[in-house]
């Protein structure tokens, strides 16, 4: 009779060590799944940076390029201006003093 017990007994504890074995892979299986996600993730969210970051630099290179053009044109109009005054002036000198 203790051999039939013992052996009862045995059978119940091997039963309880697949059981936690299934669910052991079972929870292996899910942090897997997990693992892959995560890093499935990462790689999106690297890349949504990288696609982020050449936008930025696009438009600030955009807005400093207008910025730079505008202000060119208006330094070429301001030295324009110069220019013409001074010229005038000039002209204005040739004019007033005697011909030699």
């Amino acid at each position: 009779m203790s051999s039939t017990l013992d052996l009862q007994f045995l059978l119940r504890q091997v039963q309880n060590l697949l059981d936690e074995t299934r669910q052991v892979r079972k929870e292996i299986g899910d942090i897997r799944t997990l693992t892959l996600q995560t890093y499935d993730f990462a790689r999106r969210v690297e890349r949504r940076q990288s696609e982020a970051r050449d936008d930025l630099e696009l438009t600030v290179k955009m807005e400093l390029g207008g910025a730079l053009a505008n202000l060119q044109t208006s330094i070429e109009a301001s030295i324009g201006r110069v220019e013409a005054k001074v010229d005038a002036l000039q002209d204005r000198l040739e004019a007033a003093s005697p011909s030699p």
